[in-house]
């Protein structure tokens, strides 16, 4: 049997499985940024709007009762090499700082069979960066036109079909997508599909329309806009890392500098400064449902995940969703509210400014009387859960099954919750954001270091093993020598160590450092930074079955004395690094 996903890092209410399994860790860069493939082979502007014309089939893809069969062939050396290529660093082939930069991931030539309609000779290539990132499971994108110029399936140019190695309840991205069209951000379709490769069934895909021009034809009048990816900031000098989406053959990105430059500008010109270049009626939408749908890993809590476009005919920017995988997991937050997102640079400002914090608190309440209705969310998520099962049932073992539903579970029991979390803090009075804005991305909450002496293979071992932990994290220490510890392969295929120390309290700290590429795993120093290393500690509580505090560790090192990967051979080492609250 295989696993259908991987288990993501804590959230409140996690079980001790899904703290210590975490084979695909939702760690999203502060300010990182996702992958963009190469755009080789399109047709040219005459084909395309010769196509685009014609009626939409592409309805049929995002069915919301139905689980799409797609069955994708391609040379087995070909598959090999798709899982692989290595993540590099999340480098986009263009962006707006260097035009083009190295391609990350590559086209290979396969057959897609979706619902019976079989194209051929499409591209595919591997999706993900940091925490989606698999070998195993890789998501894919599917380009019908990258060989076959005009070819199309059902209508469109791409498929954008996710792993779901972030979201073990795999409900989370259609759930979101759907709630943010309900409050009026231009948002993808979303639908579920079974994928099998080569014959090989890897189960349960998340079919997420991807954000191209048929998506904008959708959403805007004038689609001749340029449509960006997140990476970069609304700061002079900080654009860079912007992803062009559309137009990408334009030099540079100057539309962006009024938006910089109103962001950066003094406090009594910005809010109308703001205004004349960027929707902010809309942002605040998307703000606050960033903070209603727990979407950590966006925007305005990390700088990542998110879309944007030009409109030509407002000449402003209006911003959309991407990559909510990780939403609805309730995670605590020990050094500022729950009710207010404001990493990302427009929303302090924004937040900062009575008149425009005065709308922001006001649009929050607005959204949780009309779009969070939790008695028609929980309905959804009822719906979407037995469609699913009988898929789930037929791919993966009991015990991952019952994980599954625990899983969605936990998003019911959000559900229930989140009005009332945030609402406890609005009624409070004005919740008050605590850091300058250069803090208020990387808030660190203390540090930790330990040892560990484990064999291979033993992941599903808590008991194995030994080492030690130090430290301080939230004011709680973490030093102990009650520690069992193991290591093995990921569901991913990435090497993960596990550190599991019992404090005086009598909750259990976790610790997990993942090698992202398994080449690196023998003997040396590597850094943990996400690209070589990532890594994440929580409190867990066995009494409760419950996790709380720690968060991602950054700016440390995982040192390997021993790294024997045949089964009981010798793992041992260390780890350092500060500890940051996402």
């Amino acid at each position: 049997m295989h696993r259908l996903f991987s288990i993501s890092p804590p959230s409140r209410g996690a079980s001790l499985l899904a703290l210590v399994l975490a084979s695909g860790v939702s760690l999203g860069a502060c300010g990182g940024g996702g992958n963009a493939g190469p755009d080789g082979g399109l047709p040219d502007a005459a084909v395309d709007s010769a196509l685009d014309a014609g009626p939409d089939l592409s309805e049929q893809l995002f069915r919301p009762d139905h689980v799409l069969e797609i069955s994708i062939t391609l040379a087995p050396a070909d598959w090999a090499a798709l899982r692989a290529q290595p993540d590099r660093l999340g480098i986009p082939n263009i962006s707006c700082g260097a035009q083009p930069l190295e391609r990350a991931y590559s086209y290979f030539s396969g057959e897609i069979t979706v619902d019976g309609v079989t194209v051929g000779n499409v591209g595919i290539r591997k999706k993900g960066g940091f925490g989606s990132i698999s070998n195993q499971r890789p998501g894919l994108k599917i380009k019908a036109s990258k060989f076959v110029r005009g070819q199309r399936i059902f209508g469109l140019k791409r498929l954008t079909l996710n792993n779901n190695v972030q979201d073990p309840t795999l409900v989370s991205q259609c759930l979101g997508y759907g709630l943010f069209a309900q409050a009026g951000i231009p948002a993808a379709r979303c639908s579920f599909a079974h994928v099998t490769v080569n014959g090989q069934d890897l189960g349960i895909y998340s079919n997420v329309e991807t954000l191209k021009k048929s998506f904008l034809r959708r959403h805007f009048a004038d689609v001749t806009g340029r449509l960006y990816e997140s990476g970069g900031e609304f700061l002079p000098g900080s654009i860079a890392g912007f992803q062009p989406k559309t137009n990408k053959r334009m030099p540079d990105c100057t539309d962006l500098d009024p938006v910089a430059a109103a962001v950066a500008g003094p406090d009594a010109d910005f809010v109308p400064a703001l205004s004349a270049v960027v929707d902010v009626d809309e942002f605040i939408t998307f703000w606050a449902m960033e903070v209603i749908t727990d979407h950590w890993d966006g925007y305005a809590n990390n700088q990542n995940n998110y879309y944007f476009y030009h409109d030509p005919i407002t000449d402003r920017l209006q911003f959309m969703p991407w990559g909510i995988d990780a939403l609805f997991t309730g995670r605590e937050r020990t050094t500022r509210p729950d009710s207010v997102f404001a990493c990302g640079r427009m929303a302090w400002r924004l937040y900062a400014v009575p008149e425009t914090r005065a709308r922001y608190l006001a649009r929050l309440r607005e959204l949780l009387d009309t779009v969070w209705d939790e008695a028609a969310i929980l309905a959804e998520i009822d719906r979407m859960q037995a469609l699913l099962d009988p898929f789930v049932t037929a791919y993966v073992d009991a015990a991952t099954r019952d994980e599954w539903l625990t899983n969605v579970q936990r998003t019911r029991d959000f559900v229930s919750a989140q009005r009332g979390v945030l609402l406890a803090e609005l009624d409070a009075g004005e919740p008050v954001w605590p850091f300058a804005a250069e803090e208020s991305c990387r808030i660190v909450v203390g540090d930790v270091s330990g040892d560990f002496d484990t064999t291979w293979g033993t992941l599903d071992d808590y008991t194995t093993g030994s080492g030690s932990t130090d430290g301080m994290i939230s004011g709680v220490s973490t030093a102990s020598t009650t520690t069992s510890s193991n290591s093995g392969l990921s569901a991913d295929g990435k090497p993960l160590i596990q550190v599991l120390s019992r404090l005086p309290d009598g909750r259990i700290l976790v610790v997990a450092l993942v090698v992202q590429d398994v080449a690196n795993f023998v003997p040396g120093t590597r850094s943990i930074d996400l690209a070589n290393v990532a890594a994440f500690t929580t409190f867990y509580d066995p009494a409760t079955d419950t996790a709380s505090g720690g968060g991602l560790i950054l700016g440390g090192s995982l040192t390997l004395t021993s790294a024997d990967m045949t089964p009981g051979g010798s793992v041992t080492g260390s780890f350092s690094g500060q500890v940051l609250e996402l």
